[in-house]
């Protein structure tokens, strides 16, 4: 026996004792919870049209019903019933997110914490709070007598913080069918396996509260009400739901876009439209204004240079100023060309720009894109919700290494950080080795999404929005990444 559970013990010798000393001055109040409950499922399924069969199993048992679940539970499971929402399993589901600990819960809470995670912080707060990934949340609906045989079984040995989400998904699974009809157990799995956010049914069959549908709403949907769908802060099409653009994009065609610029231009903008930049009319380049080469000025390498200059300056390159010899970084060519810029951590080597492997740069994370279910297609959290991604950055060449990581971003599948978790690496070790991992925050142990090394070039060492796809493999989902790599900010 381990020594957690010798301390459960001697703790279990005193609570007899003080249970066998209440028991002498009171007894239990009579269960009120499933008999209130059973009016109103019974009620429900007169009025409802075409219930379906564990609606029709779980009204008839009803009454045993608060021998595997709370009362706290068929308490919020009676007024979705009472709202208008018609199902019986469905309400039985929806009730999971309305049930409070009860005093068995409060002790296992106390037990996990104490034997099981001690060096876990808020271990107690945040066992049962709501938008999190505790395994207490899947505990939470059932009955005192179930959480009690989860606590006996699960907590106090070696590893049963790791251990203990799966050991209680066991005890539920074997305590519920001793505890009810096996029909009413099996319905009451299926109710909390099913996805609560359904769509709710009223007594004529019809949505009783989804009334923006693309039946209705060519724009976008927020609060179940339709928005035109063309603003920055509701914007899309055909019902979907409403998208708040970032702070450089705009709503085009009810989707966020950015205008032209930097990170949608290689060449130059023509208002909002993206030109090659290599025209007299259109000259430029990195997505700014497109410039006009008056008179006897033409477009060479993206800028308006004289054009007597290409005649005379066949070893260097033309500024607008005229010749130069073509060797620096802000001035790089040759053959009479238009100087290119090489811009910062490059340098101009035989009348090219190269990237200097000795400059610093900093890893921006912009946003990735996840699925909504994990390997196994299951949902990341045991409620059935989005994950709470967060990444970790990588970088390594010889005995140098660096590492960094986001912040995590709560039950979202198009999580946005815009954040630098790296920065002043040299850019012969970003090119060296530079990987990606995503992983699901939870409260006791997170879960591995995905990852990839990354195939960066000299080429976009520019700041430019870039973005790459991490295949999935035998442990990990496809996981898309947006990231830049920029010049070092001290």
């Amino acid at each position: 026996m381990t020594l957690a559970n010798v301390a459960r013990a001697i703790g279990a010798v005193a609570t007899v004792a003080t249970v066998l000393v209440l028991a002498a001055c009171s007894s239990d109040p009579a269960p009120e919870a499933a008999a209130d409950f059973c009016g109103v499922a019974k009620s429900s399924n007169t009025k409802c049209k075409e219930p379906t069969e564990c609606d029709t199993q779980l009204g008839s048992d009803c009454s045993s019903l608060d021998k595997a679940l709370s009362a706290s539970t068929l308490s919020a499971a009676k007024g979705c019933l009472e709202s208008g929402i018609c199902g019986v399993s469905s309400c039985i589901a929806r009730a999971q997110k309305g049930a409070t600990p009860s005093a068995a819960h409060k002790t296992l809470a106390d037990d996990f914490c104490t034997y099981c995670a001690p060096n876990l912080e808020d271990c107690v707060a945040n066992f049962y709070k709501r938008g999190s990934k505790s395994a207490g949340l899947a505990v939470l609906p059932y009955s005192e007598e179930i959480v009690k045989a989860i606590d006996d079984e699960c907590t106090g040995n070696d590893g049963c913080q790791a251990k203990f989400a799966k050991c209680a998904r066991g005890v539920i699974e074997a305590t519920v069918p001793e505890k009810l009809d096996p029909t009413t157990a099996d319905c009451v799995a299926q109710a909390f396996a099913n996805d609560a956010a359904e769509t709710p049914v009223g007594p004529d069959g019809k949505p009783a509260v989804v009334t923006c549908t693309p039946a209705n709403c060519d724009g976008c949907c927020r609060d179940d009400k339709c928005e035109p769908g063309d603003t920055s802060s509701a914007c899309g099409v055909d019902a979907k739901a409403c998208e708040i653009c970032s702070a450089t994009s705009k709503c085009t065609a009810g989707a966020c876009k950015e205008p032209c610029g930097p990170n949608t231009c290689q060449g130059c903008c023509d208002g909002d439209t993206c030109v090659p930049g290599t025209a007299k009319t259109g000259c430029g380049e990195k997505g700014e204004a497109c410039a006009k080469c008056d008179g006897q000025f033409v477009c060479s390498n993206h800028s308006c240079i004289d054009g007597s200059c290409q005649a005379t300056c066949t070893n260097g390159c033309c500024s607008a100023t005229g010749c130069q010899p073509g060797n620096t970084a802000k001035a790089c060519g040759t053959g009479g060309e238009g100087c290119i810029d090489c811009g910062v951590g490059r340098t101009c080597s035989a009348a090219a720009c190269q990237l200097d492997r000795t400059s610093l740069w900093d890893v921006y994370i912009s946003f990735a894109v996840v699925p909504a279910k994990n390997k196994d297609g299951a949902a990341w959290d045991v409620l059935e919700g989005a994950p709470d991604p967060l990444v970790f950055v990588y970088t390594s060449e010889g005995s140098s290494v660096h590492s960094g990581q986001t912040s995590v971003i709560t039950d979202s599948t198009f999580p946005f950080w815009a954040e630098t978790p790296l920065k002043g690496v040299k850019a012969s070790e970003l090119l060296s080795y530079t990987s990606v991992d995503l992983w699901d925050s939870d409260v006791d142990f997170d879960d591995y999404m995905g990852g990839c090394t990354l195939p960066l070039t000299p080429a976009i060492f520019d700041g430019s929005l870039q973005s790459y796809t991490c295949p999935a493999t035998a442990s990990s989902v496809e996981v898309k990444i947006y990231y830049r790599i920029n010049p070092h900010a001290p």
